[in-house]
């Protein structure tokens, strides 16, 4: 009886340890990871110093391992033509990251962010070069368009040879390059906790997603496959940013319906309209839709669609 009461608890501190590791894992959750160099005087650690650089790529790679989905900062210069040359406050950060949100862009369509700041006292003698790094940070819930939660400082303190000069600082500070993202991932995802707790547990979500479309080689049945899109998928919310030529159609589809859903009843709707040579494929947020022959059928008249 004692070893039946004992199978029963841990299966069910099993469920509920699963549980909330679904509930607080950042799967579907897209962030922007972002640093605020505003003291350009006070910032030896910065997106524009190899370990401040180093620092950023090891915060998103700490993020990935979470399942976060992290938008890099260097896709606002290059993708939305951003200027990111000047040093930048934290209410420029939130504006430039809530101006991509609006593009209507999926890779754009991040739900929070992260905005660390790291600053560094030096202290010289003749022993040692002594840094105490100060890191601290706030997190921004873009869809709710409010701070949801602040961090630090933490300090960490780094020796260094006496007399370092510029070249031997950068060295020495990218050995602790890994020290540093995982104090700002760590401190970030306990506050994003708040809105990784709000997908329900059932395994549907409620918060709205927008997804990158690509029709190919579609020109007889594109506007038609965008229509069942946007007006007969179960929690469809309109398109977004829509352009077209003879043989590529694009949009962003706005949805609370999770991927594989989509996945499943994007199928049904090429089985429905005749499509026989029509590959589909989704890598990360972009679904495409590809024609793989010369031409494409007449599409026919489908019956009556139901998706669940």
């Amino acid at each position: 009886m004692f070893t039946r009461i004992v199978k029963i608890g841990l299966s069910l501190c099993s469920i509920v340890f699963a549980a909330m590791a679904y509930a607080n894992d950042g799967t579907d959750i897209r962030i922007m990871i972002l640093q605020e160099d505003s003291d350009g005087s006070a910032n030896c650690v910065s997106y524009r110093n190899e370990a401040g650089a180093q620092v950023a790529t090891k915060i998103g790679e700490q993020f990935n391992r979470y399942g976060y989905t992290v938008t890099p900062r260097e896709s606002l210069g290059a993708e939305l033509r951003f200027d990111l040359s000047k040093n930048l406050d934290k209410t420029q950060l939130i504006n430039l990251a809530t101006r991509a949100k609006t593009s209507g862009r999926a890779e754009f369509d991040i739900q929070a962010i992260v905005i660390y700041k790291i600053l560094c006292d030096v202290r010289v003698d003749t022993v040692a070069t002594t840094v105490d790094t100060d890191i601290s940070g706030v997190i921004y819930d873009v869809d709710a368009r409010r701070e949801i939660g602040d961090f630090g400082p933490v300090t960490r303190t780094f020796s260094m040879a006496p007399k370092c000069d510029a070249r031997c600082f950068t060295m020495e500070l990218r050995k602790h390059v890994s020290d540093m993202a995982i104090i700002v991932a760590d401190q970030a995802r306990n506050k994003l906790s708040s809105i990784t707790k709000q997908r329900r547990l059932d395994g549907e979500q409620n918060r709205v997603m927008t997804y990158n479309v690509r029709l190919e080689n579609l020109a007889q049945a594109a506007t038609r496959i965008r229509t069942i899109l946007e007006k007969e998928f179960p929690g469809s919310l309109g398109i977004t940013s829509l352009s077209s030529s003879p043989t590529l159609t694009k949009f962003g589809l706005k949805t609370t319906a999770r991927p594989e859903k989509l996945r499943d009843w994007i199928d049904v709707v090429i089985s429905d309209l005749g499509l026989e040579r029509v590959n589909l494929s989704f890598d990360g947020n972009t679904f495409v839709i590809r024609n793989d022959g010369p031409d494409l059928p007449q599409v026919k008249t489908p019956a009556e669609r139901t998706f669940r």
